[in-house]
This record gives C-alpha cells, sequence and structure tokens, in this order.
C-alpha cells in the first residue's frame, strides 16, 4: 500500500495518459485512414484534441491542482502546450519516418510513439504541475523584485 501511495502520481498519470494515447489514435485512425487527411495534419489535429483532453485530466486528476483563477489556468496551459509542441516535432518526425519512407503499418507505429512520447510528457507536465518547483519559482520572483528595489533606492 505504501508503495501505491508512493508512486501514486505515476500510476495515475499512466492510466490518463493511456486514454489520451487511444483517444490520440482514434483521432489519428478517423483523420488519416478514414477521412484520408495528410499524416501530419492528422496527426496535430490528433496531437492537439488529446492534449487537451490531458491537460485538464493532469492538473486535477494526477497532480490535483486547483484552479484558482483564470489567469493561473492560462499560465499553466500555455506552458503545457509549450512543452508538448516539443513532444509533437518528436511525434511527427518518428510518425514521418516510419510511415513514409519505412513501410511500416501506421496505427502500430503510433502506439509505439505515444510510448516514446508519453514518457517525455510525464516528466514536462510534472515540471509544470508539481508545486515542489513553485518554491524555487517563488526564490526566482523574490530575487528579481529584491534586485528592483535595490536599484530603486
Amino acid at each position: 500500500m505504501k508503495m501505491l501511495k508512493q508512486h501514486r502520481e505515476f500510476l495515475v498519470y499512466c492510466l490518463f495518459g493511456f486514454l489520451a494515447s487511444v483517444l490520440n489514435i482514434a483521432i489519428f485512425n478517423l483523420a488519416h485512414n478514414n477521412l484520408a487527411m495528410q499524416l501530419w495534419l492528422a496527426n496535430t489535429i490528433a496531437w492537439f484534441i488529446s492534449n487537451l483532453f490531458s491537460f485538464f485530466v493532469t492538473k486535477y486528476y494526477v497532480f490535483q491542482t486547483e484552479m484558482t483563477d483564470y489567469k493561473k489556468l492560462f499560465h499553466e496551459g500555455g506552458c503545457f502546450l509549450l512543452s508538448r509542441i516539443f513532444s509533437l516535432v518528436i511525434d511527427d518526425l518518428f510518425m514521418i519516418v516510419a510511415v513514409l519512407i519505412l513501410p511500416w503499418n501506421n496505427l502500430i507505429i503510433k502506439a509505439i510513439d505515444q510510448i516514446i512520447v508519453g514518457l517525455f510528457n510525464y516528466y514536462s507536465s510534472k515540471w509544470i504541475f508539481d508545486y515542489n518547483n513553485r518554491h524555487l519559482m517563488e526564490r526566482f520572483k523574490n530575487l528579481r523584485t529584491k534586485r528592483q528595489k535595490e536599484r530603486q533606492v
């Protein structure tokens, strides 16, 4: 039981990450294989929708942070999506190389891709929502404020 509590965050992230990956794969499949969208466009649409879902479940259920105001929500959302843009680049490149250059099945590659991208996303999300980092950020803000006051004097 102690081990479950100790690793709760990661296990819950894996559950919701799995759901986000299933959503991503389903949207990609619909857009690329059924609606005949280009690979990168279908992949990007799937990325956007699954990351929007992922932001809210990661915030509320994984790291259990509350929404205190809209400014904070948009700030966290912006940081979240910015960190995920890097994973989108990895995602698109992996898909393009594996599907267009190598003749591999796009859904199998998409599933493998989601595991790789999911690990990167966990650590970037942990940094954004884990408020152990907030203390470090508060120190930087206090240091900046102190320096600005010293300059004014």
